[in-house]
């Protein structure tokens, strides 16, 4: 019987949900906290690894290790892991994030758009303020950065909200429904779009991407959305646009460092919104059906298939 070994902060969930998909593996897990307490003798004989963060110098206890299952969409704290040989597989698994994180960036431009804010601040003061009128997002450009399965998911919600919709990927493709180009052609839609959301993994090209150079192009109506990755936005950038009108808004729910830093601006700026990563939450009944092809091949001894590309970075 092959073995799975599970390092999770949920691994008590992880656990028995992926043992019940795949009765033909003996999986074990532990919290990353409690990852010393896992039985050195049987990690040595693991070939296979669930997890989203293990601990530093994890790996060495697991000689055989030949494949990593990524707990999310995003591999980039995995693919450039010094103690993870190349010859060992890296999967991602999108479960139903696409889903999830549609209705995160729905939620939060609608709430912009029906002046929620304002009239919240009206019912503290017990006034009745018919100023505060919705705003029409028929025919407003929305730009999606990333255009996968999750990019895909949200700009179908954003349509069916009456926006366009523009994708930007590394390389164009045709799409019956989306215009898709390539993120050089970004700062030519900023003066126009309503929206900016950031839905791709981090890669050389994205790193950095949302600076002062493209949020020039920005205008106080803009609302940015990252569900990306922190790294993509470049932080003293994204408030020096705020405060100087290039950018209305921002609603952050992935930073460099998270937890985010109590001492961090963002906390503290009006029109900054901070969520705790929390857009597309990875739930064993949306993400097994993603990787259970996989689960049943490791039982088999059959190859991984859908590695993600290491130099690419997904």
């Amino acid at each position: 019987m092959r073995r799975l070994a599970v390092i999770h902060h949920l691994a008590d969930q992880w656990v028995p949900a992926l043992q019940a998909a795949e009765p033909r593996l003996e999986v074990r897990g532990w919290h990353p906290r409690r990852a010393d307490d896992a039985e050195i003798a049987w990690l040595a004989e693991a070939e296979a690894l669930f997890t989203w963060r293990f601990p530093p110098g994890f790996l060495a206890r697991m000689p055989r290790l030949r494949w990593i299952q990524n707990s999310g969409a995003g591999v980039d704290h995995l693919v450039d892991h010094p103690e993870i040989p190349e010859s060992v597989s890296i999967t991602r698994a999108d479960g139903n994030f696409g889903a999830w994180m549609a209705r995160y960036v729905c939620a939060h431009l609608l709430a912009d758009a029906q002046r929620l804010g304002g009239c919240a601040e009206a019912q503290a003061e017990a006034r009745w303020n018919p100023k505060l009128q919705p705003e029409d997002l028929g025919g407003a450009l929305a730009l999606v950065v990333g255009f996968g399965r999750i990019g895909r998911r949200i700009g179908e919600a954003l349509r069916a909200l009456g926006l366009t919709v523009r994708g930007f990927v590394r390389t164009p493709r045709g799409d019956p429904h989306v215009p898709l180009e390539c993120l050089a052609e970004l700062h030519r839609w900023l003066p126009e779009a309503r929206l900016l959301v950031l839905c791709a993994p981090l890669t050389p090209e994205t790193c950095g991407l949302v600076d002062a150079r493209l949020l020039a192009g920005g205008h106080d109506r803009l609302m940015l959305v990252n569900v990306g990755r922190g790294a993509q936005v470049v932080v003293p950038d994204l408030l020096a646009a705020l405060d100087a009108g290039r950018l209305g808004r921002a609603v952050l729910d992935v930073f460099e460092e998270e937890p985010l830093p109590p001492d961090s601006p963002l906390w503290r700026h009006p029109r900054v919104t901070v969520t705790p990563h929390h857009s597309g939450p990875s739930t064993p009944k949306d993400l097994i059906p993603d990787i259970l092809e996989n689960l049943r091949a490791y039982a088999e001894g059959r190859p991984i298939t859908g590695a993600v590309d290491r130099q690419r970075g997904y």
